[in-house]
């Protein structure tokens, strides 16, 4: 094991007070402690912190052990385990549960042979607390979305070279203000990455290290597969289309034709990269105007659409304004109603763990009100990446199926 690790000293885990309603929580299954009076007091030097859970005083007392990330703004800890008897844990017996259910993790995507891209590793559903793998061809990504990891990074990467040798390892420090920390864990000369990686047939140009994100997202793969006989013979409209995923899979699954839009010129190139590596550039059409903009435009025109795929980021500008999703989806369903052709389908998607899913679908109701368009389904995350019961912040990807009556 990693000699860094393998050297230190057992250290008594430090006891601390939870809120009665995170103990209430926590019993249902989630697994954050957040911002309150009791976790503001959470000491500031240990890696890991330890709370009773109930009043029995022998051996059978029930303990939490726990991740402790003071200095995130909102996750001030992240539960490790629960049990009873012994409430302490060092980084040695750290170390090896840590292995044991990265190996399980990676395991448990044994099969996954239709795509380049998958996670290894799916933070707090896989019991990795704030840790995502992905695997992209012969280059893994891991992202460490809470502090805590900076003490075991190390570990992280020693246990992922232990099971995939021959890949090229980078690092990426995911943070609420989107500053970007990324770094080539296996060859530190390299400063960036380009590569391709293919998704159902679909070729996407990778860059790491380059932009926050890297050309694709890999958590609506198994989505993508989901709704693939949607698009056969369809006209499709994929707004907020980033690098054009969702359109090269549409033209590759039979699509008609495909208008993809997006707000940035950076991405519109990127998505004319992919479509000339597949090329498919013959029955596209890139704008780069706000989305509101574009369903003025089609409606205006007269054009119709059998197909709408909507994903839009949890906030975003038209240069003029910020907008949340859920509010632009005020003014974006009257116009999908007036672009659909009838049968038409849009799915729809809202990317935030601060709404919870009851709520986008009752938000989309008000906003359909008395149209003669109906929710037919719903999408959420699966494959690899599976949910935890009583997370609701891990079904962050909401996504819902509209029909045009």
């Amino acid at each position: 094991m990693n000699k860094k690790t393998a050297g230190r000293p057992r250290i008594r885990t430090p006891r601390v007070e939870l809120h009665p309603a995170s103990i209430k929580y926590l019993f249902k299954g989630h697994p954050w402690i957040t911002k309150d009076k009791y976790s503001l007091k959470f000491p500031k030097g240990s890696p890991f912190i330890t709370a009773k859970l109930d009043e029995v005083k022998n051996d059978d007392a029930k303990f939490v052990v726990m991740l402790n990330d003071p200095t995130h703004d909102s996750v001030l800890a992240r539960i490790w385990r629960i049990g009873e008897g012994s409430s302490h844990i060092g980084p040695k017996e750290f170390y090896f549960e840590l292995r044991e259910r990265m190996q399980a993790s990676f395991e448990a995507r044994g099969n996954i042979d239709t795509r380049e891209n998958y996670y290894l590793a799916f933070g707090e559903s896989d019991y990795l607390p704030g840790l995502f793998i992905i695997r992209l061809k012969d280059r893994i990504l891991i992202q460490f979305y809470a502090n805590f990891w900076n003490h075991f990074e190390n570990d992280v990467l020693k246990i992922v070279k232990d099971f995939f040798p021959k890949d090229t390892l980078w690092v990426q420090k995911r943070n609420l203000k989107r500053k970007k920390e990324f770094y080539c864990a296996t060859n530190k000369q390299l400063k960036e990455d380009n590569f391709i990686v293919e998704e159902y047939g679909v070729k996407y140009q990778i860059k790491l290290n380059q932009f926050y994100d890297i050309g694709i997202y890999t958590d609506m793969a198994a989505i993508r597969d989901r709704v693939k006989e949607d698009f056969e013979g369809k006209s499709v409209l994929n707004l907020y289309s980033y690098t054009g995923a969702y359109s090269l899979f549409g033209l590759k699954q039979g699509a008609t034709d495909v208008t993809s839009v997006d707000l940035s010129q950076k991405y519109l190139d990127w998505l004319q990269e992919n479509l000339v590596l597949n090329e498919m550039s013959e029955n596209h059409e890139s704008l780069c105007m706000p989305t509101i903009k574009a369903l003025e435009k089609f409606k205006a025109e007269g054009r119709k659409f059998d197909l709408i795929i909507c994903d839009p980021p949890s906030a975003s500008s038209d240069g003029k304004k910020v907008s949340k999703a859920i509010d632009a989806y005020k003014d974006m369903i009257p116009l999908f109603d007036m672009i659909l052709n009838k049968g038409g389908k849009a799915h729809i998607f809202l990317n935030t763990h601060s709404i919870t899913r009851k709520k986008f679908e009752n938000k989309i109701k008000e906003y359909i009100g008395t149209r003669k368009i109906s929710i037919t389904g719903s999408l959420k995350l699966t494959g690899d990446c599976p949910s935890l019961k009583g997370f609701i912040e891990g079904d962050y990807l909401k996504g819902l199926t509209l029909l045009k009556k």
